[in-house]
C-alpha cells in the first residue's frame, strides 16, 4: 500500500498504520547519515515483521526576491523552518502511529535525481530572537567539506525522531518523519530540489502489548496525608460523575515504591508508571507545592537544565518542570528517567551534553501547588461547583484578550493583538472581550472588568514575572501598561463563571517563589533564590519577595479568578518579526504563540473539551512539529508550559 501526497494539504496530519503486509525478513538498508537515532540491529524475536511504503510528490519551488534575499517556497510543505540564525527553507512533516512498543527496524528512501538551482542572492535566515547574530552569520560561518562544493543544509533530505506518547488518550510509538524538499549549499549560492521521494519503513510489533486494556481508574490523585480530607470530596464527586478515581497519600508512594527510585520524585514517577499498567490511568492530579514560605515541599517537583543562553535574554539555569512526572516511557516503552548518563542532574542540554529525553505525556497531568489546606479546600469547592453547574452561554461563551505590542520589532507588528485576533478565529461562535493596549491603559479595572463578566476562557499575551503581567503599547512597542498584579486580584468576584486562563509571559508560573528564598538567594544568586524582578518594567532589576506566583494566585482565589491556568513556570520565549515572509508574525507561527494558539484551537475548532487532554495534546503536536528542529528552546517550551488545575476536568461543565 502506498500514500500520495502530492496534494497532502499545508497542515500537520496524522495518519494510524495498520497492518500493511507480512515478510519473515527485514527489507531494506537503513542510511545513518540521515538520522540521530541508532536502531537495534538485532531486534527481539518479535511474530511479525511490517513494511510501509510511502510516496511524496513536490511542486517545482517558487522562489521570492524580497530586501535582497531570498525566499524559497513549496506548495506541498507543511511549515518553513524557523531556526536561529539557519536558513529558512521548506518541510513538510509526516506523524505516523504504531501500536505502542513498535520496534522501527530500517527506513530506507529513494528519490529522483536533484535539480540544481542557481541563485543571485542569499536564502533568508531566520532573524529571531532579536538579539541574536546577522543573517549572515550561517553563511560566513559554514565549515568547508571534500564533499564536492560545500556541505549542505539540512544534511540530509529526511530526519526523523521516535517517540512514546499519547494521542487523543492512546498509548502510541510515534514515527515522526520530516522531509527537506530543497537542501542550500550556502558557498556556492545553490539548491538542489527533488521532486519525488519514497520512503520504506521496515516495523516489528511487539507480540503481546506492553499495556494491558485496563480500566480499574481514570484520574490518580497524589498529595500528603494532611490534604486528604478535603480531597475525599473530589474523589467522591469524580467517581459520581462516572470518572473512577483514586487518591493515594504519597507515604504510601515513597515506601510502596521503596526499592523503585532515588528519590521522592521519581519514586512519584515509578508510581505513576505502575497505575498506568495495573490500572489504566489516564489523569494524574498531584496536589501540593511549596510549604508556605519556606524551602520544603509537600510535593517535590523536578527541575530541568535545559539550558539555551544563546536564545534567551538572560541565562536561566534551571526551571520547574511537571512534564517530567507525565514523561514516563520511551518508544520502546522503557523507563524515561531524565537522567540518561545518571549523574543526579536531570534534563540536561548544555553545550558538553544532551540528555535522552522522550519529552512526550504519557498521562495527562495537572497539579494543585496548594501550599496549605486552606487552598485545597478552595479548589475542591471550585473543581466541584465548576462542574456541577448549569452553565450559561451569556457568560461562557465569552473569550477575554488582553493584550498589547509586545515587542518594538523591525516589522511594526502589534504582535499581541495580532495573535489574539488570530485567538478569535480559532474560538468560532465565541463573544471576544478585547482589553487591548491600543484601546486604553491595561491595568486592575480595565481587567477586572473585563474578569467579572465572567468567561469560558482568558488569553494573556504579553510579557511577566512571578509577581505581574503586562504589556506595551502601540505602535513602537517601548511604553509599558500599568499592567496587572496580584494584589490586583483582590478585587476579583466573577464567582462561579470561571474561565481557563492561557498565559503568555515569562515566569508567571513559578511556584517556588518564597519569602525564605530571598534569604536562599543572598548565597546562592539562584534564579530560584529570590526572583529577579524588572520593577516597574525598566532597565534596571529589583531584588524582590514574591508571596505566591501570578498564575496560582489567579487559580487559587476564592470567590473568583480561573478554574485552571496555563503558563510558564520559566523564562518564555516567542518570535519575533516574519523570518519566512509570509506575511504572518512569527509571533503566532512558533515558540509559545504557537502553543497558546493550538491550545484553544483544540477546543474550538477541533471539539475537545477535557482540559488535561487539550493541554497534553497540544505539547505532543508541539514535539511532532518542532522537536526535529534539534533546538534547546523547542525543548524549554514544553517543559515549562505548566498546568494548574484538574486534568480530567470537562471544560464548560460535565456534558
Amino acid at each position: 500500500m502506498k500514500i500520495n501526497i502530492k496534494n497532502k494539504v499545508t497542515l500537520l496530519f496524522i495518519l494510524t498504520i495498520f497492518l500493511l503486509s507480512n515478510f519473515t525478513t527485514v527489507i531494506g538498508t537503513f542510511n545513518k547519515n540521515s538520522n540521530n537515532l541508532e536502531l537495534s540491529e538485532n531486534p527481539t524475536a518479535i511474530s511479525i515483521t511490517n513494511s510501509l511504503t510511502m510516496e511524496y510528490s513536490f511542486s517545482y519551488p517558487k522562489i521570492v526576491v524580497d530586501d535582497n534575499q531570498l525566499w524559497v517556497y513549496i506548495n506541498e510543505s507543511d511549515l518553513n523552518m524557523i531556526i536561529p540564525n539557519k536558513p529558512v527553507l521548506p518541510v513538510n512533516i509526516t506523524v505516523l502511529e504504531f501500536e505502542f512498543g513498535t520496534e522501527i527496524v530500517d527506513i530506507d528512501f529513494e528519490h529522483s535525481k536533484p535539480i540544481l538551482i542557481n541563485l543571485s542572492r542569499p536564502i533568508a535566515c531566520s532573524n529571531y530572537p532579536k538579539y541574536d547574530q546577522p543573517l549572515n552569520f550561517f553563511i560566513e560561518n559554514i565549515e568547508k567539506t571534500e564533499l564536492g562544493n560545500e556541505d549542505p543544509y539540512p544534511s540530509d533530505w529526511i530526519y526523523y525522531h521516535l517517540a512514546g506518547g499519547l494521542s487523543h488518550g492512546k498509548h502510541n510509538t510515534l514515527l515522526v518523519n520530516r522531509i527537506y524538499p530543497i537542501r542550500y549549499f550556502p558557498m556556492e549560492n545553490q539548491l538542489q530540489f527533488i521532486e519525488n521521494i519514497t520512503i520504506t519503513i521496515t516495523y516489528e510489533e511487539p507480540s503481546e502489548p506492553i499495556l494491558e486494556d485496563n480500566d480499574v481508574y481514570d484520574l490518580l490523585i497524589i498529595a500528603p496525608s494532611k490534604f486528604k480530607r478535603q480531597l475525599n470530596k473530589l474523589v467522591t464527586h469524580k467517581n459520581e460523575l462516572g470518572v473512577k478515581t483514586r487518591f493515594v497519600d504519597l507515604n504510601e508512594v515513597y515506601t510502596r515504591m521503596y526499592w523503585d527510585g532515588r528519590d521522592h520524585q521519581e519514586k512519584i514517577k515509578y508510581y505513576i508508571k505502575n497505575a498506568i499498567e495495573k490500572w489504566g490511568v489516564t489523569y494524574v492530579l498531584l496536589v501540593g507545592g511549596i510549604k508556605g514560605q519556606t524551602l520544603s515541599w509537600h510535593l517535590p517537583v523536578r527541575y530541568s537544565h535545559v539550558v539555551p543562553p544563546e536564545e534567551q535574554e538572560y541565562a536561566e539555569p534551571s526551571f520547574i518542570s511537571d512534564i517530567y512526572y507525565a514523561d514516563i516511557y520511551d518508544y520502546k516503552g522503557e523507563f524515561s528517567s531524565w537522567d540518561s548518563n545518571s549523574d543526579n542532574i536531570f534534563s540536561v542540554w548544555n553545550a558538553t551534553f544532551k540528555e535522552k529525553m522522550d519529552l512526550y505525556p504519557d498521562v495527562y497531568l495537572g497539579r494543585l501547588p496548594c501550599r496549605n489546606q486552606k487552598e485545597v479546600k478552595i479548589m475542591v469547592n471550585k473543581i466541584i461547583k465548576y462542574e456541577k453547574q448549569k452553565f450559561d452561554d451569556s457568560w461562557f461563551k465569552n473569550l477575554i484578550l488582553v493584550a498589547g505590542d509586545s515587542y518594538n520589532d523591525t516589522n511594526h507588528f502589534n504582535e499581541g493583538e495580532l495573535i489574539a485576533e488570530q485567538a478569535i478565529k480559532y474560538m468560532p461562535g465565541f463573544n471576544p472581550v478585547k482589553v487591548y493596549a491600543s484601546e486604553g491603559d491595561i491595568n486592575r479595572r480595565s481587567v477586572n472588568k473585563a474578569m467579572n463578566q465572567g468567561a469560558g476562557f482568558a488569553y494573556f499575551c504579553g510579557h511577566g514575572n512571578p509577581a505581574s503581567w503586562t504589556t506595551h503599547f502601540p505602535d513602537q512597542g517601548t511604553n509599558w501598561t500599568t499592567g496587572y498584579v496580584l494584589k490586583d486580584m483582590k478585587l476579583l468576584r466573577n464567582r462561579i463563571k470561571l474561565p481557563v486562563v492561557i498565559v503568555g509571559g515569562c515566569h508567571n508560573a513559578q511556584f517556588d517563589v518564597t519569602k525564605m528564598n530571598i534569604i536562599k538567594g543572598i548565597f546562592d544568586n539562584g534564579v530560584i533564590g529570590y526572583f529577579r524582578l524588572k520593577q516597574p518594567y525598566g532597565d534596571f532589576w529589583k531584588r524582590e519577595w514574591v508571596p505566591n506566583c501570578w498564575a496560582w494566585k489567579l487559580t487559587s482565589k476564592s470567590g473568583g479568578g480561573a478554574i485552571a491556568t496555563i503558563a510558564n513556570t520559566g523564562l518564555g520565549t516567542h518570535g519575533d518579526g516574519d523570518s519566512d515572509n509570509n506575511s504572518i508574525a512569527d509571533y503566532l507561527e512558533v515558540l509559545d504563540g504557537w502553543l497558546e494558539l493550538r491550545f484553544l484551537q483544540l477546543y474550538g475548532e477541533d471539539g475537545y473539551n477535557i482540559l488535561g487532554e487539550n493541554h497534553g495534546d497540544t505539547l505532543s503536536e508541539y514535539l511532532n512539529r518542532f522537536l526535529g528542529n534539534n533546538e534547546k528552546m523547542d525543548v524549554k517550551m514544553v517543559q515549562q508550559w505548566v498546568l494548574f488545575g484538574d486534568p480530567s476536568l470537562g471544560i464548560g461543565g460535565v456534558k
